[in-house]
């Protein structure tokens, strides 16, 4: 993931890093609920080392958290990462250490068309 990279080398914070790989990487979002829910924990997950999360990362998770069916396909040491991982996230998310950026709508917008692509 160019998560650091952004952060690093485009002074981007962890909102901005975020946005970039979710357009970047939309195509991985709409193959299903695992690479959708994988890709929002490890962008958390970084963005938490930063001290700081962008809302539409909290509000996503939230949603797709709710519902953690994945798809037959998935091997099953993929979900059992990946269930840790999001263990982690809400072990993290509950310390309340962090900075919460927040997004304008425009980019909530983008968000949702993003995740809306076939």
């Amino acid at each position: 993931m160019e998560f650091e990279k952004y952060i690093g080398n485009n002074n981007y914070n962890s909102a901005q890093a975020s946005a970039r790989i979710l357009e970047e990487d939309w195509w991985l979002l709409n193959e299903g609920n695992f690479n959708k829910t994988a890709l929002f924990v490890c962008l958390a997950l970084e963005s938490l080392k930063k001290k700081e999360i962008a809302d539409f990362i909290l509000l996503k998770l939230d949603t797709f958290l709710r519902n953690v069916q994945f798809e037959d396909y998935i091997e099953t040491d993929d979900v059992k990462q990946l269930s840790h991982d999001i263990n982690l996230y809400k072990e993290r998310i509950e310390k309340v250490d962090y900075k919460i950026i927040q997004t304008d709508i425009t980019w909530k917008g983008r968000l949702e068309n993003i995740l809306s692509l076939k």
